[in-house]
């Protein structure tokens, strides 16, 4: 009963709620549908006549219990929200708590990220209801469009559950914060990550949840075929029990990736997520990748146990389009610098022998390109929608920019980005996808 349950809120929620469905997503088909979703295409179109996004200002307003000052990110705050109304998003107030989130942008920069949880599940600035929102700072990414690529690579590259996108001018306990980018959290849930209630699996592969950042979380484990860092973020609170099982079952994927067996892969795995997702890293050259036998920012589910893994959602994506990371640590307010070199590459122009890399990647990502038929795959993935996925992209990003170009300008006079434009760098981000986009598409058909 709780099983069938769960099934019947999955499928309503993503079947009625007007404007949630994502197109290109894991959605019900039709509502009563039992059993895992089902993945529809991606149909390319004008983004300006695309639902899926909305790229009008909001003023939003949070104010915190007593105006206390968010200074941790493990301990919430009684706060109150409130959405201005405008011609595209209707007036909003609610309870909620807040408190902050992120890892470089929390510990280093002025500007900090926050994470929101309504006390009551809600349709937040017009997306699909829950209680989670993160605002995203942005601090290092002055186009604030960095996420937005990666969001829109995820859809194009059909890598379910792609996160919406909604700017907002943040009003902290009455002091200007300049703009936010807010966004789902990605956990589990009818407009989220669907998973079974009771065999669900959602992984975060990402070092700084790992054994060695959080040694005292209970949630966490080195993986044993290839050392991966890995939280469980789903079953909820997971204990002892729960880890072990989920880290036998992850054992059983990673044992089919090392086989190289195409067969006993494709039996466990969604090749084509996983084909999507590696693609949309190595676009944006996210060098996140890059942490050894681990990456950062990384996500996979499986919806239960008769049911195959699944790559994502893509999640933070200002580790790449040539980021210098010698600016890492630049907290006096001069910028990061991005947009350089177009020509290196996160997996290298031999991913399997590892050979023009650009840092140490985990050795799962290698055994995949290690199999001529995951090659094949990855590669005819390319050359259907490349093309079409730089034009989208392109033209997304003048419609955002359009939209939030004077907010943009003002919060770099905000928090003191002097040696930037929002302009220049709008252009340099236009040229260097350009450019990544034909340098690759060399690349990647001669992955041998």
């Amino acid at each position: 009963m709780r099983r069938f349950i769960g099934l019947l809120v999955g499928a309503l929620a993503l079947v009625l709620v007007a404007g949630c469905v994502k197109d290109d997503d894991f959605s019900l088909p039709e509502t009563g549908h039992q059993g895992p979703p089902v993945k529809v295409p991606f149909t390319f179109q004008d983004p300006a006549t695309d639902r899926f996004y909305n790229f009008d200002i909001t003023e939003v307003s949070i104010k915190t219990e007593r105006n206390k000052r968010i200074n941790s990110k493990k301990t919430y705050i009684p706060c109150t929200v409130t959405v201005t109304a405008n011609e595209s998003v209707k007036g909003f107030e609610a309870k909620g708590q807040i408190r902050g989130r992120g890892n470089s942008t929390w510990e280093w920069y002025a500007k900090k990220p926050y994470r929101l949880k309504l006390d009551e599940s809600a349709s937040f600035l017009g997306m699909p209801k829950n209680r989670d929102w993160v605002f995203m700072a942005d601090y290092r990414d002055v186009t604030h469009m960095m996420n937005l690529v990666g969001f829109a690579l995820a859809r194009c590259l059909e890598v379910p559950y792609a996160n919406h996108i909604r700017y907002v001018h943040l009003e902290l306990n009455g002091e200007d914060q300049g703009l936010y980018a807010v966004t789902e959290q990605v956990e589990e849930g009818g407009n989220r990550v669907v998973l079974d209630q009771d065999e669900g699996i959602l992984l975060a592969l990402d070092v700084n949840d790992g054994p060695d950042d959080e040694p005292n979380a209970t949630n966490n484990f080195w993986s044993d075929v290839y050392g991966t860092a890995c939280a469980v973020k789903y079953p909820k609170d997971a204990g002892e029990y729960d880890v072990e099982w989920v880290k036998d079952a992850f054992a059983e994927l990673e044992s089919a990736i090392e086989s190289m067996d195409w067969d006993e892969i494709c039996s466990v795995l969604d090749v084509e997520s996983m084909a999507g997702y590696l693609l949309a890293q190595e676009i944006m050259g996210n060098v996140e990748m890059n942490n050894g036998s681990s990456i950062r920012s990384g996500y996979i589910n499986r919806y239960c146990d008769t049911t195959k893994w699944v790559m994502g959602p893509i999640w933070d994506c200002d580790g790449g389009f040539s980021y210098d990371w010698s600016d890492m640590y630049d907290s006096r307010g001069w910028g990061h610098t991005y947009f350089g070199n177009y020509q290196y590459l996160v997996f290298g122009s031999d991913p399997y022998r590892r050979i023009g890399k650009y840092g140490s990647f985990p050795h799962w990502i290698s055994d995949l390109f290690g199999v001529p038929e995951f090659v094949d795959l990855v590669q005819d993935i390319w050359n259907e929608r490349h093309e079409k996925t730089l034009s989208y992209l392109l033209d997304l990003i003048d419609m955002a920019s359009t939209s939030i170009s004077r907010t943009a300008r003002n919060d770099l006079t905000l928090w003191g980005i002097s040696n930037y434009t929002f302009r220049s760098q709008v252009s340099g981000l236009k040229t260097w996808l350009t450019n990544r986009f034909d340098y690759l598409d060399t690349v990647i058909n001669a992955y041998p």
